[in-house]
């Protein structure tokens, strides 16, 4: 685990003068993704201005728009509301605002499957970026298929930890 943290300290050194800009956090997903084997799509960034969680990563989202704190149904909301991770092995099947989930972000979905049997959100890992003052922002991972199993293996203790970790390295861009 202390080689990922490692990496990422050094990253938000790298970035901790320009903050949470747009090619920050996109190096910064894109290291993700390769820590947690997914796709760089399946990661999400989000800074905390004022009372809204805005979009970094994916930068197509930043455009669609915010997600309010206040939000219930949403798992980012709650995130940075309670200040607590966690992983959500069977997402598919939770309630949770589903808005940004149908936006396209690249890849295309394979030829011939219907509505229900594009890749979405199955598998989900969500953790706060705290400081002393509080919540600056919000990191998720995801895992998306057609179903929980073609999605690939759930996200454990040991990954939860992991993004914690990573997610207090982090807060110096994020200020």
């Amino acid at each position: 685990m202390a080689t990922p943290v490692l990496a990422f300290s050094q990253m938000a050194t790298e970035c901790e003068a320009e903050g949470m800009n747009p090619h920050n956090a996109e190096r910064i997903a894109t290291e993700l993704a390769k820590t947690f084997s997914v796709h760089a799509d399946e990661v999400a960034i989000m800074k905390l201005e004022k009372t809204l969680l805005v979009f970094m990563h994916p930068t197509k989202l930043h455009q669609v728009g915010s997600i309010p704190l206040n939000t219930s149904s949403s798992v980012a909301a709650r995130t940075a509301s309670t200040k607590r991770a966690e992983a959500i092995n069977n997402f598919a099947q939770t309630k949770h605002a589903s808005v940004f989930e149908s936006v396209e972000l690249g890849k295309k979905p394979e030829p011939g499957l219907h509505k229900e049997e594009k890749h979405i959100i199955q598998k989900l890992m969500t953790a706060p970026v705290v400081s002393p003052t509080g919540v600056l922002g919000v990191i998720q991972v995801c895992r998306k298929g057609t179903s929980a199993p073609s999605a690939g293996n759930d996200f454990g203790p040991p990954d939860l930890q992991k993004l914690v970790a990573i997610a207090n390295t982090l807060v110096k861009c994020f200020k």
